[in-house]
């Protein structure tokens, strides 16, 4: 892990129900065991409750205060404006060696698109040249690496590979 140096994002991006979450869940402990520091965002549509009407941080924004931040022994929450996108958000992260981001399909962003024949017919990467391998339980369209949602090993060492490239995050030792 290197401070001072921004690490690459990775997005994860397909439509609600593809199963973004649980691959991710199954994906950063193989990250781990890589040696990879990881952290990890995820971008909604909709309003959170966590921040809900009457809550301490509410009252003090709606009171005037641009930002409300609170934190106790298990973590950190922080309510505010949008950050202004994934990259600005990212910068908001401890040092780590990669950053998966859950969503933000309309983000200029290298991304693996997580697809389930069930969910959605279309292919992400039929239309966004960005995405650089598939999770599915079908073929793509185009030709990609491709793996399976069990195919975890082989998925954490495409990303690894991804997050260790020259001039991306940290490289492996000599």
């Amino acid at each position: 892990m290197r401070a001072g140096r921004r690490p690459p994002i990775l997005a994860f991006s397909g439509p609600s129900g593809a199963g973004k979450t649980r691959l991710l869940v199954r994906l950063l402990p193989a990250l781990r065991r890589r040696g990879l520091a990881v952290c990890a965002l995820k971008h909604t549509g909709h309003r959170h409750p966590l921040d809900g009407r009457g809550k301490d941080t509410e009252r003090l924004r709606r009171a005037g205060a641009l930002a409300a931040a609170i934190e106790g022994p298990a973590g950190l929450a922080f309510f505010g404006p949008p950050s202004g996108g994934v990259r600005a958000l990212a910068r908001l992260l401890p040092p780590c060696d990669l950053v998966v981001a859950e969503g933000f399909k309309a983000a200029p962003l290298p991304r693996v698109e997580v697809h389930r024949r069930r969910v959605a017919r279309g292919f992400l990467c039929a239309r966004d040249r960005r995405v650089l391998a598939v999770v599915s339980d079908e073929p793509p369209p185009r030709r990609l690496p491709t793996f399976g949602h069990g195919e975890i090993e082989a998925l954490a060492d495409f990303v690894a590979g991804f997050a260790r490239r020259p001039g991306r995050g940290r490289r492996r030792a000599p």
